[in-house]
């Protein structure tokens, strides 16, 4: 048990006598199981000249458990549901290195996927589908257009911007593209009709980066 569980429990009174064997060596002193018991960071100390054991620590049904707050630690869901900027649903999973790192090998897997107006498998997706089934193989589930995705990211600097996180190109202040940053100015997407799934340059200097 934790030093920082607090519980009490009543046991029979009762002393248990080691008897001394038969040989000649020292007899051991009399062992005592303690009633009511107090476990608060160890046990009560025995009478002079006995000597204590741990009963197995069972409680009665209506016993009360309570724990020191100082003992535990909380450790945040992996995942959480949020809402967006704009109401938009979607699932966010925690970024670290290990998630950029799993989109980039899942993305690097589907070059070569025809541009599909409108799709959102590897049959054929547009932008926002590819990243949007990408993302959903590591447990984060996107909204579907690339202006959504903006929405309910959270923005980073170019500079702060790590491989994994959202490129969108912008047009009036919406997106209208959106690309997933694979570092050192490169992108995975969908470009358009008659073309397909690609690691290319960022085209653009008009664009922001979005982090899920």
């Amino acid at each position: 048990m934790s030093s920082g569980l607090v519980a009490t429990m009543g046991l029979p009174a009762q002393a248990l006598t080691k008897a001394a064997p038969d040989s000649a060596a020292p007899a051991t002193a009399p062992i005592a199981v303690q009633p009511n018991l107090s476990l608060a960071g160890g046990l009560m100390a025995a009478p002079a000249g006995m000597q204590t054991i741990a009963a197995p620590l069972t409680a009665p049904a209506a016993a009360t458990v309570t724990f020191e707050t100082g003992a535990f630690k909380a450790v945040p869901a992996k995942r959480s549901a949020s809402s967006g900027a704009h109401g938009v649903g979607f699932v966010h999973a925690g970024f670290g290195s290990a998630v950029g790192s799993s989109v980039l090998s899942i993305a690097s897997r589907y070059i070569g996927v025809p541009y599909r107006y409108g799709g959102t498998t590897p049959g054929g997706w547009d932008c926002s589908g590819a990243v949007g089934y990408i993302f959903s193989q590591v447990g984060v589930h996107l909204p579907r257009t690339a202006n959504q995705q903006m929405l309910s990211s959270t923005r980073v600097s170019r500079s702060a911007a790590r491989a994994g996180d959202l490129v969108f190109f912008l047009s009036g202040g919406h997106a209208f593209h959106v690309g997933i940053y694979a570092g050192g100015n490169m992108m995975y997407d969908s470009g358009r009709t008659g073309k397909s799934f690609s690691k290319r340059e960022i085209w653009s200097s008009n664009v922001v980066f979005g982090r899920v």
